[in-house]
């Protein structure tokens, strides 16, 4: 449906699928992000000028999502005292039982996704906003400008249709390595006497 409007439709497509990813529901982003590259053909745009929106597009989005999270959290949950001080201790047990305690571990969830929700977490552990945020426009911004850079090399390197399914298949392995790389050091970090 968005795409029948065109460039704009399409961008406007990935912001909302990135707010919805930052504060609502993951939705695998880094897949999104290789699909709307591939269409760059359609619109008839240079795939430098098509990656560059997309990457501010999504930058854009990420901030979007974790900021309107974090309003909610700290204005509707936190600022009235309705935080139920069990999520709470859970919430700062988790990052005391990670690598990093404070703000610095949003950058860390981009390789490794440990925390999810981060617009909660700044919110509730009283973060400061500004550094989340510029971990988080940081972290995505080299994330995702290295996956894009990626797309587009594989794309020059092979036919179309080779190439999607080769950043396809990359794609799905960043992820799973993710993942994988996320549940080993949860389970290495509780073997060496930490407890989330």
């Amino acid at each position: 449906m968005f795409l029948t409007l065109g460039v704009g439709g399409a961008l406007l497509a990935m912001y909302l699928i990135f707010v919805v990813d930052a504060s609502i529901i993951p939705t695998v982003p880094e897949v999104f992000i290789v699909g709307f590259f591939t269409l760059h053909t359609l619109f008839g745009l240079t795939p430098v000028l098509w990656a560059l929106a997309l990457l501010a597009t999504a930058l854009a989005g990420e901030a979007t999502g974790n900021t309107a999270l974090y309003l909610v959290v700290k204005n509707a949950i936190v600022r009235r005292g309705m935080m139920p001080r069990r999520v709470e201790r859970w919430m700062r047990r988790w990052t005391d039982f990670l690598l990093l305690h404070d703000e610095r571990i949003i950058l860390l969830n981009r390789v490794i996704p440990v925390v999810p929700f981060v617009g909660a977490f700044i919110a509730a552990l009283d973060w400061d906003y500004r550094r989340s945020l510029a971990y988080i426009v940081a972290g995505a911004g080299a994330k995702y400008a290295a996956l894009l850079f990626l797309v587009g090399a594989v794309g020059v390197a092979y036919d179309p249709a080779a190439a999607g399914w080769i950043t396809l298949v990359l794609v799905l392995g960043l992820v799973g390595a993710s993942g994988a790389g996320a549940y080993l050091y949860r389970r290495k970090k509780r073997s060496t006497g930490g407890a989330p």
